[in-house]
C-alpha cells in the first residue's frame, strides 16, 4: 500500500532539494515500513548533504527561518499523503507550518531555552495537482522517547515529565495572531503574509466562532459515520438517536453554560503530544525536539489532554501502556487539584474551568463511534455474539452518559 509511489516520491524529493541547489549524498526514509496496513499520514525523509548549504539559500517566507549558519549538512523533508485516513487535506501543510511557528514564539518568551525543540522550519510546498505538499525543516538528532523511557530511573522519568511539562506549557503560551478569531485549524493567506484560521486536519468544517458550534459539528461528524456501521446503525434503534439528536441542537449550549466551562478560551493545542512525537538525548537526558505538529488547531485547552499524553499518565482518554504516576496525573488534571503525591511537581499542572464538563463531550464523541465496533479489521476478529454484546454493552453507557449529561 505505502510502496504505491515510493520512487516517484523520492524524484519529488529530489526536484525540491535541487531547487535550492542542495546535493545529496544519501536520501533515507524515516519509520517507514512497506508492510504497513495503514496508509502512512505523511512521507517522511532524512537528508543527508555532500556540502552544507549555502547561506540564505533558502528565500525568506512566512512562518520560515532564513538558514544563518554554515554547517548545515542534514535536513528532514515530510511529504503529507493524500491518502492518510480520516484526514482533512484542505490546508495540511500551512496548517503544520503555521503551527510550529507559532510554538516556537511560545517558548522563545516562556522558556528561551527551549525554544529550538521545535524544529525550523526551512521552506514549504502547499500540494499543487498531483504533487504531493511537503515542508523542509531541521533535522535533530536523539532517539524516540518511547523506546527508552522505561530504562530511566524514576528520578529521570520525572525529570523529563517536567521537560514535557515546561515543552507543553510553551506551546499553549504561543501567541495567537489577530488574525485567528476563531477555534479550528491554521493556515496562510499568502496575499497578506498573514497567519489566519483555517480548516482543522482532524475535522471537516470550520472554523467555528462558537466553541459550541465546534462541538456541533464533531459529534455530528461522528453520528455520520455510525450511520454508515452496519453494527451502530446510526444509534435509531431504541431511540438512543433522537436523545442525541436534541441534545446537539438545543441542548450542548446550555450544557456547557450551567458547567462552568469557559467557552472564550483558545489556544494553541499539538494534537499529538505523545512521547514517540519527543526525541530524546540519552546522554544529556534532554529532550532535544518535540515533531509532529500535523494535528494541531486552536482548540479550548482542554482538548491538549484528550489526545496527548497518553503515555505518561496525562491522558483523560486513557493510557497506551504503563502509567508512571499510577492514575494519579489524569485525576489531578480533571479536577484541578495537584496537591497529590505521585505527581511531578509542574506536571502539566494546568487547572481548567470545566475541565469535567468538556472530558464528558470527548466521551461521548467516543461512544458515538466505537472503533472496535466500526472499523472491519477489528469486527472480523470477533464473533456475531462479542458484536451484539459490545454493541449493547457500548449503548447502556452511551444512554448512561447522555443521563448525565441532562439530555432527558
Amino acid at each position: 500500500m505505502n510502496h504505491d509511489g515510493f520512487n516517484a516520491r523520492l524524484a519529488l524529493v529530489g526536484d525540491i532539494l535541487n531547487k535550492y541547489g542542495l546535493e545529496t549524498s544519501d536520501i533515507s526514509p524515516i519509520e517507514y515500513d512497506a508492510d504497513c496496513p495503514f496508509p502512512y499520514n505523511n512521507f517522511i525523509y532524512k537528508v543527508t548533504l555532500t556540502k552544507p548549504a549555502a547561506r540564505g539559500c533558502f528565500p525568506d517566507r512566512i512562518c520560515t527561518i532564513t538558514l544563518q549558519r554554515d554547517d548545515l549538512t542534514a535536513l528532514v523533508i515530510r511529504l503529507s499523503n493524500p491518502k492518510a485516513e480520516g484526514l482533512n487535506h484542505a490546508n495540511r501543510v500551512q496548517n503544520e507550518v503555521a503551527s510550529m511557528h507559532l510554538a516556537r514564539k511560545g517558548l522563545q518568551t516562556f522558556k528561551p531555552e527551549l525554544f529550538d525543540v521545535i524544529p525550523a522550519v526551512y521552506a514549504w510546498g502547499a500540494p499543487e495537482g498531483d504533487a504531493l505538499g511537503w515542508t523542509l525543516m531541521e533535522f535533530k538528532e536523539g532517539v524516540q522517547l518511547d523506546t527508552i523511557f522505561s530504562l530511566l530511573s524514576d528520578a529521570d522519568k520525572n525529570d523529563v515529565v517536567e521537560q514535557i511539562a515546561d515543552i507543553f506549557s510553551g506551546v499553549q503560551r504561543a501567541p495567537l495572531p489577530e488574525s485567528v478569531k476563531s477555534y479550528g485549524g491554521l493556515t496562510i493567506d499568502v496575499d497578506s503574509g498573514e497567519i489566519v484560521t483555517g480548516q482543522m486536519t482532524t475535522l471537516e468544517g470550520g472554523p467555528w466562532n462558537e466553541y459550541a458550534d465546534l462541538w456541533k459539528t464533531t459529534l455530528s461528524a461522528s453520528l455520520a459515520e455510525a450511520e454508515g456501521s452496519t453494527v451502530l446503525e446510526g444509534w435509531r434503534p431504541s431511540g438512543v438517536r433522537e436523545i442525541l439528536d436534541a441534545f446537539i441542537t438545543s441542548g450542548l449550549q446550555g450544557f456547557l453554560a450551567k458547567s462552568g466551562v469557559d467557552t472564550t478560551l483558545r489556544c494553541l493545542v499539538h494534537g499529538d503530544l505523545t512521547m514517540n512525537n519527543i526525541l530524546f538525548n540519552q546522554e544529556a537526558k534532554k529532550i532535544t525536539a518535540l515533531v509532529d505538529f500535523d494535528f494541531a488547531s486552536v482548540l479550548h485547552p482542554a482538548h491538549e489532554f484528550f489526545t496527548s499524553f497518553g503515555d505518561i499518565g496525562g491522558s483523560t482518554a486513557g493510557m497506551r501502556g504503563p502509567d508512571p504516576s499510577e492514575g494519579h496525573l489524569s485525576k489531578a488534571i480533571l479536577s484541578g487539584n495537584f496537591d497529590v503525591s505521585d505527581v511531578p511537581e509542574a506536571a502539566l499542572n494546568h487547572d481548567v474551568a470545566g475541565m469535567q464538563a468538556v472530558n464528558q463531550l470527548r466521551e461521548l464523541n467516543g461512544l458515538l463511534y466505537p472503533f472496535r465496533l466500526a472499523h472491519p479489521m477489528f469486527l472480523k476478529r470477533m464473533t456475531e455474539e462479542q458484536i451484539v454484546e459490545g454493541r449493547k454493552a457500548a449503548e447502556a453507557t452511551l444512554k448512561s452518559l447522555l443521563d448525565t449529561l441532562g439530555s432527558k
